[in-house]
């Protein structure tokens, strides 16, 4: 109504104002709402970037640490792990300025960056493989096989061809798959160093970007996901290292332990063996200054009566007395007769258990007799009323001339001790037990203490009060040639009256079945 009150006025411009107004007002509300989504994009960017950053970093550090174990330890293929992870620390540090721009790697930055991360993968498996213990036969050859395609792609993209993306992964983790296998055969070898687990863990990288494509994640988005499980199998190499490497020394430790024990068992028997020889160096000196004493002893008597008698016949001589001089010579040729017997018991002591004894099939039989015939030669003024022999065994495996001077030893002792016998008896018996042989010669004679018997079987040793004649060398002598057979000798005094000796040979029946010597 007033516009048509006034003339010329008109309300187009005014409408033209408040829509453009409007216009604007709407574009703000657009861009106010847009404005929280492009946010949430620029957020989720920063967090990825800071991902594979710490990712990056987290390989750096791997790479130091396999570095170190290498300076320190010296383990064998850590500085190639160190060198793969160094190599794909830079990838990820530079991952974003190669993205993918379609299914072929065709441009030569990512030509350069599938190349890296080629390398790097093929440094950590034949590192792997190093520590592992380079295969050898068919494993080695399954080995090279997977390693191959991986080494033909990166030539391949050296020298300028293009590959598609997923032909490329499959080449570049085909070499997991060797070690793996590799991996395997070691934990069946050398079980209990966690190479199972490796091997697990080395199938696992190669299976995981499948496994995560076929769950829709974005191709863009695996180096993530991988990068994750890649440090995780450098974890797990360094914690594998480091257990291969504790039980190295507990068993080094161990071995050290058992050898500081067997060096202490074997120190304590060098002490008791030294203790011992020592023990039986005292006996052998006491036992040569016993021998000294009763050699000048024995010997000092004879040769001081005939130097005594030699001059009583000589001044006897010079006054002309024939007569005492002819008593005198007599008593002279006797001393010198017992000076000569003990010098020959003394070289036959001596002589005994020198040469090593023989083992050769005799007749016990035969030799107790030709002993006893000795004996009576020997003694023949002694009374040797009865010798009696027991049940004996055919053959024996001994040395026939060790036997007989044990045997006409002990047989000549009981002769001599049983000669003031009313009735003197001397009894030989044998005994068999298993495949040893005792031998006993037993007579009725004036015995002796029980006290004295250890003591009997020294040289000039004489029962106190003995009144038989001789010089304590005849039971040494024995004894020697019993012990020159491997056998052991004793005494034991009889309950009524006289002495048993005997002896034992030991495994001397084991050839009873040959047949006696002729």
């Amino acid at each position: 109504m007033v516009a048509s009150r006034l003339p010329g006025l008109t309300l187009a411009p005014l409408r033209d104002r408040v829509d453009r107004h409007g216009l604007a007002l709407r574009q703000r509300n657009r861009e106010a709402r847009a404005a929280p989504l492009a946010s949430a994009q620029d957020v989720l960017q920063a967090i990825t970037l800071s991902i594979v950053v710490v990712e990056a970093l987290v390989m750096v550090v791997l790479a130091v640490m396999f570095t170190a174990v290498w300076l320190r330890l010296r383990e064998p293929g850590t500085w190639l792990l160190a060198i793969g992870f160094a190599v794909a620390s830079g990838w990820y540090f530079l991952s974003g300025r190669a993205p993918n721009t379609g299914a072929d790697i065709d441009t030569l930055t990512e030509r350069v960056s599938a190349a890296a991360v080629g390398v790097a993968i093929l440094l950590r498996v034949f590192g792997v493989a190093l520590y592992l213990g380079w295969p050898a036969g068919w494993m080695r050859r399954f080995v090279l096989l997977c390693c191959l395609p991986a080494l033909a792609s990166i030539a391949w993209l050296a020298v300028g061809g293009a590959l598609s993306h997923r032909s490329y992964h499959v080449a570049g983790l085909l070499p997991y798959l060797g070690v793996a296998m590799l991996a395997f055969e070691r934990a069946r070898q050398e079980p209990g160093n966690a190479h199972g687990l490796l091997g697990i863990a080395l199938l696992t990288l190669p299976l995981l970007p499948f496994a995560l494509a076929a769950a829709g994640v974005d191709t863009g988005d695996l180096r993530y996901y991988t990068g994750v499980a890649v440090i995780a199998f450098g974890m797990l190499v360094l914690t594998v290292s480091l257990l291969r490497r504790h039980r190295a020394l507990a068993r080094e430790i161990e071995r050290r332990t058992e050898a500081e024990a067997q060096l202490r068992d074997a120190n304590q028997r060098l002490e008791a063996r030294v203790a011992e020889r020592t023990a039986h160096l005292h006996e052998l000196v006491a036992g040569l200054e016993s021998f000294n004493r009763g050699v000048s002893h024995d010997l000092r008597g004879p040769l001081g009566g005939m130097a005594q008698l030699a001059r009583t016949a000589v001044d006897a001589m010079a006054r002309g007395d024939a007569t005492l001089a002819n008593r005198a010579l007599p008593l002279i040729a006797e001393q010198c007769d017992a000076s000569v017997k003990m010098v020959n018991a003394m070289l036959e002591l001596a002589r005994v258990g020198d040469a090593p004894a023989q083992r050769v099939p005799v007749q016990l039989a035969r030799v107790v007799e030709s002993a006893i015939d000795e004996v009576r030669l020997a003694q023949p003024e002694a009374r040797v009323a009865d010798v009696r022999c027991g049940a004996m065994p055919g053959v024996l495996l001994a040395d026939p001339v060790l036997l007989r001077t044990a045997l006409v030893n002990l047989i000549g002792n009981a002769v001599k001790f049983s000669s003031d016998a009313d009735e003197p008896c001397i009894e030989v018996n044998t005994t068999v037990d298993g495949h040893d042989v005792v031998v006993c010669v037993k007579d009725n004679g004036c015995g002796f203490p029980a006290e004295l018997a250890p003591r009997l079987f020294e040289p000039f040793f004489r029962a106190p009060g003995a009144r038989q004649q001789g010089h304590g060398l005849g039971l040494s002598v024995a004894r020697r040639a019993v012990e020159a057979m491997g056998g052991r000798i004793w005494a034991e005094p009889r309950a009524e009256r006289g002495a048993e000796l005997c002896f034992r040979l030991g495994d001397v029946l084991s050839g009873a079945s040959m047949p006696a010597p002729a």
